[in-house]
């Protein structure tokens, strides 16, 4: 029955539209109007919270608290290695400048977090994630990364699809 109505409905187009409308049919209209059911798509996805979109280091994806938090368990847990000044102490490397930014550059949040998880060196897998990700907030904010309004979050699938990126240096 269906490819019945769709071949009388194809007979009668056929009828209405001349060959040459039938072309711009073909390479227009159908074009827009898939177009226009993936941007549905998108939006009632988005509109339903089913996929959060990641944040941008560069326009703020932190927030002061996060940053504060993670600077008083920076100092209980990574000073004695990584130094007051994230330079890195003997074997520890930097968590923060050029070094780290070239090392780091690109890099997931989830990777760097992963990183961290693995720290300090006698406890690994003592932090929560919530203490993880302030940890990496406070790295983010001594790297010269903005404050933000948005907490970080602490989903894999935001930090997998948020990248390190070093802020631009002055005149950039």
């Amino acid at each position: 029955m269906r490819s019945l109505i769709i071949g009388k409905f194809a007979s009668t187009a056929n009828r209405i539209v001349s060959p040459g409308s039938a072309a711009l049919l073909r390479a227009v209209v159908l074009p827009a109007g898939v177009c226009l059911a993936m941007a549905v798509t998108v939006a009632v996805t988005a509109a339903r919270g089913e996929a959060a979109s990641a944040p941008s280091v560069l326009e703020g994806a932190y927030t002061e608290e996060q940053a504060l938090r993670g600077q008083e368990l920076y100092y209980a847990e990574c000073l004695a290695c990584h130094g007051e000044d994230m330079g890195g102490l003997d074997q520890a490397p930097p968590l923060a400048g050029p070094q780290f930014s070239g090392v780091w550059e690109g890099e997931s949040l989830w990777a760097l977090a992963g990183r961290i998880d693995t720290m300090p060196p006698a406890r690994p897998g003592s932090l929560s994630r919530e203490e993880t990700v302030a940890i990496l907030a406070y790295m983010l904010w001594y790297n010269g990364l903005p404050i933000g309004e948005v907490p970080l979050s602490t989903e894999q699938g935001v930090l997998t699809g948020t990248a390190f990126q070093a802020p631009p240096l002055p005149g950039e």
